[in-house]
């Protein structure tokens, strides 16, 4: 199985690109479905019923490996690709499972504008604050880790034009 990461700052279209990859017939897991929350200690926790700003800014989304693991595997057939597309406090840990990562980049106007569209009551100012707060570093570490850029700003379906040429995946008929 060829791993793939495609990557990005909240609001960049990861999600929307795996919904492109997956209309296409490949493999493309939505990685917000393996992670999960973890406070200071680094100990698992289940979030309350009414998450806010707050309780996110104490905690920590984080992917676990095993899950990611197996999700690769479980994926498509042996020869096959699959894409593991999404972003998460401790991905720097297990980016030796992909054969490249792709980043989508976005400027800080765009990201503002699609957090402006966010509606999520956990999106709250001071978590869209955060957000942006951490774009250019969360860019400039990935890109310094060999992350292909990607223009964020370019049509889903542009994007995933460009990601399966880039790794040739045969794609199902």
């Amino acid at each position: 199985m060829r791993a793939f990461l495609i990557t990005g700052n909240p609001g960049s279209g990861k999600s929307t690109l795996a919904v492109h990859l997956r209309q296409r017939g490949v493999s493309a897991v939505d990685a917000d479905d393996l992670a999960l929350w973890e406070d200071a200690s680094g100990t698992p926790v289940t979030p309350p019923a009414d998450v806010d700003g707050a309780w996110q800014l104490a905690h920590r989304w984080v992917w676990n490996r095993a899950r990611i693991e197996a999700a690769i595997a479980a994926s498509g057939n042996p020869g096959g690709v699959t894409f593991v597309c999404g972003i998460a406090v401790n991905q720097h840990r297990m980016l030796d499972l992909f054969e490249r990562v792709f980043l989508l980049t976005i400027d800080a106007d765009a990201q503002d504008a699609r957090l402006a569209l966010a509606t999520s009551p956990q999106r709250t100012d001071a978590v869209k604050r955060q957000i942006r707060d951490g774009r250019a570093g969360f860019q400039a570490t990935m890109l310094a880790a060999g992350a292909v850029p990607l223009d964020a700003t370019a049509s889903p379906a542009s994007l995933a034009d460009t990601v399966l040429a880039m790794v040739d995946a045969p794609r199902e008929r």
